[in-house]
């Protein structure tokens, strides 16, 4: 054998050795391995020597991409560079003092390119310049065309049938595997199916026993899945709130399956929705799926399969669509991108074929959705799209490309994906809006037509709004976006601050209320709140309001200035939102007539009460704030653990001359059962509020 043979040999196992220990510069920008990250359009410089004849290299790239790596011999020996994947096989080479590759790259994932001294070259310090490029090929043309789904002749036909207990307005919808869908306001679709009786519809006619159908005539009618919707409209009187509900499948005349389970109101007034589906197949039969309640608040959740810290996604670049598929089997994809803390990012998915109802969400990289579209409201299409979302921090993101109602669904098809940079109709933060700056501001953006209200509360319990714009501790309202639905100038911002030298220490509450939609069809709405006291931001977070929902947090000012932010959250829930029943197990019994005393403090935010009940007997529960700021609240919890009774500000005139306007009163209410019963003492905003201060609980037996 040859010196220079065996001589690279020995730089080849010098390769390997490097492969197997992942071999790198000590430097920001390296992968989990070690190995630096190469970015598109940028070169980078290294260094090699007989001791350190190698460099490890990765970038991420999508399917159907074209990598570039040129290699520019700045001093020293001749250099070789190779292309592979992660399970080591080779996709392109090159050797010399300017060695030059041009990758295609047909799967999406991780890529390592190699660098070492030329085999048979005398190992040598070597510099180099690396020059890196990404390109995505055109893959449109190499989509295949979607197949038509395929169909059974049934000669009688499939029919869907939706019945329920109680005097409620149900509603079924069910959607075809070509993506028509059949329910009261859509009553016929081009393959013969149609639409029965609205049944309690408006709950104008009652009927004892209410039914809804569905149905396709006999005929060749699609195979592959159907997803069936139930809709809670309305409650039609004052006795009935959860309702019993069958829906029965029938094929050619014969039950396929049926889906039995209860449903209830939703919150504040709001549709509550179940989603199921059936699956027909080629042999005529369908398969049943019980899926689960879906409510309008579900869009913000992950698929229940999806594992943020073991999925592995596919990386994804700007500007570059790809395509997927999502089907029962495969309800969502995962993607993944690095972003860079106020950037802003577009995701746009598109469905291609049959009936996919598309879903996009974007995970933070602590694994939380950041934003979330289902219907993008443009065309009434339900594809999906998230404009202009900004990114709070730097890191990997996600992108989840799922559909409506995810594993519970049961709309099918591919898909396309898109991300892109901002469209230029951004929401500008408080800094570059040119807003006054000062030591505590507090701003809300967001970007639809709806009216937000923005409410902070100061240490002294006097409240920062629209309707009361400035503060005798200095608090100013700057700006009201979208106040009364007129339209802003632009993105609509609410903006509450404090001017330099009027920082009061103590507890502040920050309120968001979705007071009004301003549209017929308002688009989804996201928002952005941000806390900022002496320069430092204590809180920025975005979330998903509903109509009518009301978001409450609250921060602490101690005297040194440094600031402490508090628990967040949609406070419709009630006392569901209160982990009492540990200490409703041992807490003290109150006795009528008698008051008691607590406090109400950040690290304290509810105290719980019992009394033993009997069935008729008439009680009134009195809670009132003795000192500091606190805004109480008041709960009645029954035997069964159901609430029965709460109130948060009580009526004027119950209240007399004494009372505060935010005191609580609940009375003369009659007890439905024998057993113990719970009373909670809180504040408005329950466990997210922020006023504290001392109480005094009355409760009399009438």
């Amino acid at each position: 054998m040859s010196e220079s043979k065996l001589n690279g040999r020995r730089h080849f196992a010098r390769l390997l050795l490097c492969l197997a220990l992942a071999a790198c510069l000590a430097t920001p920008g390296f992968a989990q391995d070690g190995s630096r990250i190469l970015v598109a359009g940028t070169t980078v410089s290294g260094a090699l020597d007989a001791d350190a004849s190698a460099m490890t290299l990765v970038f991420d790239a999508t399917a159907n991409s074209r990598a570039s790596v040129s290699l520019e011999n700045v001093s020293g020996g001749a250099l070789a560079l190779h292309i592979s994947d992660t399970n080591g096989n080779m996709i392109a080479q090159a050797s010399g003092d300017s060695a030059a590759v041009d990758a295609q790259l047909d799967s999406g994932g991780r890529y390592l390119v190699f660098v070492y001294i030329a085999p048979g070259t005398v190992a040598q310090a070597t510099s180099f310049d690396l020059t890196f490029d990404l390109a995505a090929e055109e893959v449109a043309a190499e989509v295949a065309e979607p197949a038509a789904p395929a169909q059974i002749l049934l000669v009688a036909g499939i029919e869907v049938r939706l019945t329920w207990t109680g005097a409620a307005d149900l509603d079924l919808e069910v959607r075809d595997p070509i993506g028509q869908t059949l329910f009261w306001n859509s009553r016929a679709t081009e393959n013969g199916g149609g639409f029965g009786f609205d049944a309690n519809g408006l709950c104008d006619v009652i009927s004892a026993s209410p039914e809804e159908t569905a149905t396709w005539q006999p005929g060749f009618l699609p195979t592959g899945s159907y997803e069936i919707i139930v809709y809670y409209e309305q409650a039609c009187d004052a006795l009935t709130a959860t309702v019993p509900f069958r829906v029965e499948v029938l094929v050619d005349g014969q039950t396929s399956g049926a889906i039995e389970d209860l449903i209830s109101p939703g919150a504040l007034g709001q549709q509550n929705i179940y989603v199921g589906r059936f699956v027909l197949g080629g042999d005529g039969t369908a398969d049943v799926v019980p899926g689960g309640l879906y409510p309008a608040a579900s869009v913000t959740s992950l698929p229940g399969t999806y594992d943020f810290a073991a999925d592995v996604p596919t990386p994804i670049a700007r500007d570059v669509p790809v395509i997927g598929q999502i089907s029962n089997a495969q309800p969502f994809a995962a993607y993944s991108f690095e972003g860079a803390a106020n950037e802003l990012i577009t995701v746009e998915m598109q469905a291609l074929s049959d009936s996919l109802d598309t879903l996009v969400q974007i995970i933070d990289p602590n694994g939380a959705i950041v934003d979330v579209n289902d219907d993008s409201a443009l065309g009434g299409t339900t594809d999906s799209l998230v404009t202009d979302a900004r990114l709070l921090s730097s890191g990997s993101y996600r992108i989840i490309a799922t559909r409506y109602a995810k594993e519970a669904g049961g709309t099918f098809g591919q898909f396309q994906l898109t991300l892109t940079g901002p469209t230029g109709n951004a929401v500008a933060l408080g800094s570059q809006l040119n807003l006054p700056q000062g030591v505590v501001e507090v701003g809300l953006y967001w970007s639809t037509s709806a009216d937000l209200q923005l409410l902070v509360r100061d240490p002294l319990g006097e409240s920062v709004f629209d309707d009361n714009p400035a503060a005798t501790s200095g608090g100013i309202l700057q700006a009201a976006g979208n106040a009364n639905c007129v339209a802003s100038e632009g993105a609509p911002v609410s903006y509450v601050y404090w001017p330099e030298g009027l920082l009061r220490p103590g507890a502040y509450e920050v309120e968001v209320w979705y007071q009004d939609p301003c549209v017929d069809f308002p688009p989804p709405v996201n928002f952005t709140l941000q806390i900022e006291v002496n320069g430092v931001v204590v809180a920025r977070q975005r979330q998903f309001p509903q109509p009518g929902q009301r978001y409450v947090t609250n921060f602490t000012v101690q005297p040194s200035g440094f600031a402490v932010a508090g628990e967040g959250g949609f406070i419709d829930a009630g006392s569901a939102s209160l982990s009492f029943q540990e200490e409703a197990l041992v807490a003290p019994t109150i006795e009528s007539g008698r008051p008691v005393r607590g406090a109400i403090s950040p690290g304290n935010p509810f105290d719980v009460y019992q009394f033993d009940g009997i069935a008729g007997d008439t009680v009134s529960l009195s809670l009132s704030g003795v000192t500091l700021v606190l805004d109480t609240n008041l709960y009645l919890i029954g035997p069964s653990g159901a609430e029965l009774a709460s109130n948060d500000d009580g009526d004027p005139v119950e209240l007399g001359l004494t009372g505060r306007p935010t005191d609580s009163r609940i009375t003369g209410y009659v007890l439905p059962e024998n057993g113990p019963y719970t009373v909670i003492a809180t504040r408005y905003g329950n466990q997210y509020g922020g006023t504290i201060g001392i109480y005094e609980l009355v409760m009399t037996r009438n």
